[in-house]
């Protein structure tokens, strides 16, 4: 995969591949750094501490990080060229089929680095997202499967976490319809590829599954909270099957969208559907009592994400990239 000068310069900057003493950047980092830039961070491969001070106003140990981070292209390369021969791609939003959606809806808070495996033209693609309870009852097990019939009816991805419960149900469900499915993993992508109805969805081009994490990365419920955005802006609109009440991921993540306004929520109100389900609706989920209202929503375009997205960084917000806090 030949990659642009941006992208290396991107990867360089927030990839977290190589053990070493430099602290890449964050997203937020990352974004007010591009704010500032003007342009792609190309313009900074090559440079040492003292270019970077005297040409982009870098202050001392700042200029010192970057400069490390930016010295770390061949080690780099090595990790890149084996995560390619194992089927992982590495996109940033400088490559092609990087959701754009993403930058658009979180702002600063989309993931420079993305790591994918399979058809990642989907990633082009708003789907329907399906979440919900690990825990869910087999009647709300049902509405799950439903949900994903659906999407196959209208021609778009699946889109979900892949965790036990909802999240495997749907996507289990819309694969074996026919259908095609976005992972958004939170745990070990690497480990996800070893499945073998994983392995076939993806020969067959009718799946990606895709981490903002390291592939070898464990479980961590941080991990998991800044996934669940991610599900959100890649689809039309995502549908909550269970949740509980004011606590647990699925809670947390629906809440996050509905006050961010990360993308268009809707909720199951119906037999099958958790404690919290009424609490989302409340906030302003979209109640759905019968699935074929999901393929009116699904043609419905009234969110704008160019309306909602929060900006990429404030003049304020640029400044303070380049003080002493950030050394």
């Amino acid at each position: 995969m030949r990659r642009g000068d941006d992208a290396l310069a991107t990867i360089s900057l927030v990839s977290r591949l190589c053990a070493d003493r430099v602290q890449p950047l964050k997203a937020s980092e990352f974004w007010k750094l591009s704010a500032r830039l003007g342009t792609g961070p190309s313009c900074l491969l090559g440079m040492s501490a003292d270019d970077l001070e005297t040409v982009h106003d870098f202050i001392g140990d700042f200029a010192q990080r970057i400069g490390g981070l930016m010295g770390r292209a061949t080690a780099l390369a090595f990790e890149l060229e084996r995560l390619e021969q194992s089927g992982i791609r590495t996109l940033t939003p400088f490559d092609q089929h990087y959701p754009t959606r993403w930058p658009e809806r979180l702002g600063p808070k989309a993931p420079p680095l993305l790591y994918a495996a399979g058809a990642i033209e989907l990633l082009d693609i708003a789907g329907l997202g399906v979440v919900g309870s690990r825990d869910v009852s087999p009647t709300g097990a049902e509405v799950a499967v439903e949900a994903a019939k659906c999407a196959v009816v209208r021609k778009v991805p699946l889109v979900s976490g892949g965790a036990r419960g909802v999240d495997q149900l749907a996507m289990n469900a819309a694969l074996d319809s026919g259908g095609a499915v976005v992972g958004v993993l939170v745990d070990s992508l690497s480990r996800k590829l070893r499945n073998a109805d994983v392995r076939a969805a993806i020969h067959d081009g009718r799946a990606v599954m895709c981490a903002p994490y390291s592939p070898d990365a464990s479980f961590s419920a941080g991990n998991a909270m800044g996934r669940n955005k991610l599900i959100y802006a890649q689809s039309a609109i995502t549908f909550v099957v269970a949740s509980d009440k004011d606590k647990g991921g699925t809670w947390s993540g629906a809440t996050e969208a509905l006050d961010n306004q990360f993308g268009r929520v809707a909720v199951w109100r119906g037999l099958g559907e958790g404690p919290g389900n009424a609490g989302l609706e409340r906030r302003g989920a979209v109640p759905v009592t019968e699935i074929e209202r999901l393929e009116l929503l699904l043609d419905d375009d009234e969110f704008d994400p160019n309306i909602h997205a929060p900006s990429l960084a404030s003049p304020m917000e640029q400044g303070t990239l380049f003080g002493a806090a950030l050394s």
